[in-house]
């Protein structure tokens, strides 16, 4: 019953930490933009994801870890728990050290007239995104993919 659980809420958090990371990559891609609206923009969502996102991250991984542990016994769902585990973790090392140290310097910002060399740094934002999004998204593929290859072999025995 611990590892369901477990596995639930890796299932559930990754799925909530990939479909954000979807959507902010859709959203906030700063091609196309002005400087002051995408200023606002980031902004905005700086300060209503602070605390959700880091959070639901972290529960991802906590989550994840403990199922790849609880599930050391069963491979090849253990390896690939182990990979899953990886790239969580790594959208938790780019989000603490690319996106954030950008969002605080974008949240300094003037609206009215953001920094010069606004377009480099919402460029560089941008591809850590993009990488936080590829592991977010590919976590949570390993996850269901264990998950169904658990699913699999306990309908076969």
């Amino acid at each position: 019953m611990a590892r369901k659980l477990a596995l639930f809420g890796a299932l559930f958090f990754v799925a909530l930490v990939a479909g954000a990371a979807f959507a902010i990559w859709i959203d906030y891609n700063p091609r196309g933009m002005s400087p002051a609206f995408y200023t606002q923009k980031m902004q905005h969502a700086i300060r209503v994801f602070t605390v959700p996102l880091p959070t639901v991250v972290i529960l991802g991984v906590l989550f994840t870890i403990v199922s790849t542990v609880l599930a050391r016994r069963e491979r090849p769902g253990f390896y690939l728990l182990i990979v899953a585990s990886v790239c969580i973790v790594a959208v938790a090392l780019i989000t603490a050290f690319g996106n954030i140290p950008i969002n605080n310097q974008i949240k300094t910002w003037n609206i009215a007239s953001p920094p010069a060399d606004w377009e480099n740094l919402a460029d560089r934002w941008w591809w850590f995104q993009t990488v936080r999004t590829i592991a977010a998204i590919g976590g949570l593929s390993l996850l269901i993919i264990a998950l169904l290859a658990h699913h699999g072999r306990s309908r076969d025995a």
